[in-house]
């Protein structure tokens, strides 16, 4: 088990690889970095005669991290359901999820809702929040722009890669239209790789910043 990554970060990485770097597999995000992640708990009172504990032995294909907390992700193979048990003294149910009141709340309903769905083997439904087929190709329009600068290429060479379809002489590059739309992609980028990801965590709602101070 490997120690947790900066709090900044927002996640946590459990099993240490090769080289160093995180596997997007065994990355935990957590509850401020992510609203859907959930919090799991025991509450005592009995709401109503369907009110059923979850046993984590009925969580088939779990995965469960011990640090300061429990962390489930469940199944493991997908991570769709990123569980922190808020459980004492070795108990292995819960009967809670707990919701904070905040601008994220339908987020957190929504993956609560998709949880119980799976929890009684039921099909999950379309995500709430989920990012537009546009937004997301532009992000990875940013990257890709963000990577191919790393390996060393030009503004030119990036453009004429991911946004014409022909060449750029370098006689044209100084007055080209695109040599403004490369320098506006790779500031976006630069955002997106800075810290900017973790807003998407958070789509469709804003971020506190109040985290990062």
């Amino acid at each position: 088990m490997g120690l947790p990554t900066s709090s900044l970060v927002g996640a946590r990485d459990f099993t240490a690889t090769g080289d160093g770097l995180p596997l997007a597999g065994n990355i935990v995000w957590t509850e401020q970095a992510s609203p859907r992640v959930l919090r799991v708990t025991q509450i005592r009172a009995s709401v109503s005669p369907s009110h059923q504990p979850a046993q984590l032995s009925r969580l088939g294909g779990a995965a469960v991290w011990k640090a300061d907390e429990l962390h489930i992700l469940w199944p493991a193979s997908t991570g769709t359901n990123n569980l922190v048990a808020d459980i004492r003294g070795g108990a292995t149910e819960f009967n809670a999820i707990v919701l904070p009141i905040d601008a994220a709340f339908e987020t957190r309903l929504d993956a609560a809702r998709q949880f119980w769905r799976e929890l009684d083997r039921r099909p999950s439904g379309p995500v709430y929040g989920a990012l537009p087929k546009q937004t997301k190709a532009r992000h990875i329009l940013n990257l890709r722009a963000h990577d191919a600068r790393r390996t060393g290429a030009t503004y030119r060479e990036i453009a004429e890669m991911l946004l014409s379809r022909e060449s750029i002489a370098p006689r044209d590059w100084r007055d080209h239209h695109l040599r403004h739309k490369v320098r506006a992609i790779l500031r976006r980028a630069d955002r997106l790789v800075a810290g900017g990801y973790r807003d998407l965590l958070f789509y469709p709602h804003r971020r506190s910043r109040k985290s990062d101070r």
